[in-house]
């Protein structure tokens, strides 16, 4: 597939005028400080963003091709239909919640009776596969399927990321309505929200204190240590492709940090004002509840959407959570495609492969 045509989306002109000059010159300059390099210094293991691209080709012709209010150039003028969405998590093989009997199997038979549902697509990854740099943790890889997900789906609106290790408890809560509509990220967002850091305590920063809906690119919860990327998603944009170029900076990835590519989202949207102000932080009920043993945030009670089990290790505590929240899960009938794909091996399980480096 050709993913440069894949991932262009169409773009509104507007007249350049003096006052929108200033807001470009000023959007330049964060964008220049927050990827820290230039265009002729960029990483040769994987090219400049085309939005990057834009901005370091002249105020003038990003400003005939993006709209010049100070947010709404990353806006989605008809965000209050529903949506292309694209499911994608990603495992490999070595992860140590799939110790658990036939836990492939069942995420697969999760995800895809969910999809059906609600008609979404489905993508399921080898993070194995996705060579970001030698060495780095496998957690890294998550970013380049996201890249991966927004080329190989030209037509998705949104890229959904979940972790294998969640069970999607309540199958009827559309993701659209639920946080993704005006009226569902309304009755979630956490608005001017202290936020805590990894092992809880105040970090001095909150979230923004207004927002609009149209120009959120960034959907994730918080929990009481923080914002946790094992589920978020992403509103295809240039602001994205930005953001996804920016997270998997080499900087960032030799970073000694407890948890990576959390640390690394974590990092942005502390330092950087155009992260938070295009990102909608949740309240963790809505989309990333814990089981009742994690301490670490609010448990799943009956009617919340996914419960998660992060951190989990694979041991006899994790393997019977599983298997009770499991069976608490909503009962919706499994279409016979997934069951008989399930029992012939055709199940699309780690089918997509990366295989080059980004």
């Amino acid at each position: 597939m050709d993913t440069t045509t894949a991932r262009k989306r169409p773009l509104v002109a507007h007249p350049l005028t003096p006052a929108n000059h200033e807001i470009v010159k000023r959007r330049v300059r964060a964008l220049e400080y927050s990827t820290n390099v230039d265009a002729g210094s960029w990483p040769s293991w994987r090219p400049p963003s085309k939005f990057y691209d834009k901005v370091t080709n002249g105020v003038g012709s990003l400003y005939g091709e993006i709209s010049t209010a100070s947010s709404a150039h990353f806006s989605n003028p008809h965000s209050n239909s529903k949506k292309k969405i694209v499911m994608v998590t990603g495992s490999t093989g070595n992860n140590r919640m799939l110790g658990m009997p036939h836990i492939k199997e069942m995420v697969y038979e999760n995800r895809m009776t969910y999809a059906e549902k609600h008609g979404l697509e489905f993508m399921w990854a080898n993070m194995t596969s996705y060579n970001l740099l030698d060495g780095a943790p496998i957690y890294w890889n998550k970013i380049p399927i996201m890249q991966d997900a927004f080329a190989r789906f030209p037509d998705a609106d949104w890229v959904w990321w979940m972790d294998i290790d969640i069970i999607i408890m309540n199958l009827s809560l559309s993701i659209h309505d639920h946080v993704l509509s005006p009226e569902g990220m309304a009755r979630n967002i956490l608005l001017n929200h202290s936020m805590t850091g990894a092992g809880g305590g105040e970090t001095g920063y909150r979230s923004p204190s207004t927002y609009e809906h149209d120009d959120i690119n960034f959907v994730i919860s918080m929990d009481h240590w923080g914002m946790n990327v094992g589920n978020f998603l992403m509103r295809r944009s240039e602001w994205s492709d930005w953001l996804l170029d920016l997270w998997i900076e080499p900087l960032y990835i030799s970073q000694n940090w407890v948890f990576p590519e959390n640390d690394g989202w974590t990092h942005m949207w502390q330092y950087h004002e155009i992260v938070r102000n295009h990102t909608a932080c949740m309240n963790q009920q809505s989309m990333n509840t814990y089981p009742d043993y994690n301490i670490l945030g609010q448990h799943w009670q009956p009617g919340d959407h996914i419960v998660h089990f992060a951190g989990c290790g694979g041991d006899v505590i994790c393997e019977s959570a599983w298997a009770k929240y499991w069976n608490l899960r909503e009962e919706v009938e499994v279409s016979s495609s997934v069951k008989r794909k399930l029992e012939d091996g055709t199940a699309e399980i780690e089918k997509f492969q990366g295989n080059v480096r980004l």
